[in-house]
């Protein structure tokens, strides 16, 4: 009935504001280690595109074309562009991980159990190679919900599953849109590391 509403609204009110705080500390601070000076206004410019699309479309591997796009006006180069967005596509999760942690406090919080923090590092560690794991398309995060049942809830699966995939589709928009959006902004920090760290004042000189 009603509680469970709030149960489910208790973790998106957590979650979704945790996802936007992300974004605009994380993501400035990867745009400026990245592409030194300048970088995070450009940085915002380009990524409304692929957090849009990714929102969208709850796909990381449909929100690759964009992201080349607009890693093309940002004057990265083709090469590490052509890298860095497929791979990040199906390797770079750090919303699903947020997601993931949710997830499991949340059914451990349905089954009357205490996170504590000595069982806090083993649910990250499962969160980061669940969330590597999983598919770049709408749906992939069930098998991540089936790895923490797995592990976590291997006697109350049947139970346990419904509940993971039911807040796994609330959160999803969100944490697909901090790993896509986040692609385009982890190909700053590969151009510093192959081009130099003036490579984005060259590329502006440049134009």
């Amino acid at each position: 009935g009603s509680e469970v509403v709030k149960g489910y609204g208790r973790a998106l009110l957590v979650y979704y504001p945790l996802c936007f705080l992300y974004i605009f500390t994380a993501f400035p601070l990867f745009a400026w280690f990245g592409g030194g000076k300048g970088a995070v206004g450009i940085m915002f410019r380009h990524i409304a595109r692929p957090a849009v699309v990714s929102l969208g479309t709850c796909s990381s591997v449909a929100t690759i074309p964009t992201n080349l796009e607009e890693a093309a006006e940002t004057g990265i180069d083709r090469d590490i562009a052509g890298m860095v967005m497929p791979l990040g596509a199906t390797m770079h999760m750090d919303g699903s991980c947020f997601s993931c942690v949710l997830k499991i406090a949340f059914v451990l919080g349905v089954f009357g159990e205490q996170l504590t923090w000595s069982r806090l590092p083993f649910i990250v560690l499962v969160a980061v190679l669940s969330s590597v794991g999983m598919s770049g398309v709408p749906g992939g995060g069930y098998i991540g919900e089936y790895i923490i049942c797995t592990i976590f809830f291997p006697t109350q699966m049947e139970l346990a599953f419904p509940i993971l995939v039911a807040i796994g589709n609330l959160v999803d928009p969100p944490a697909t849109m901090i790993n896509s959006a986040g692609d385009y902004v982890v190909s700053y920090i590969v151009s510093r590391f192959v081009e130099g760290k003036d490579w984005l004042q060259k590329q502006l000189k440049t134009d």
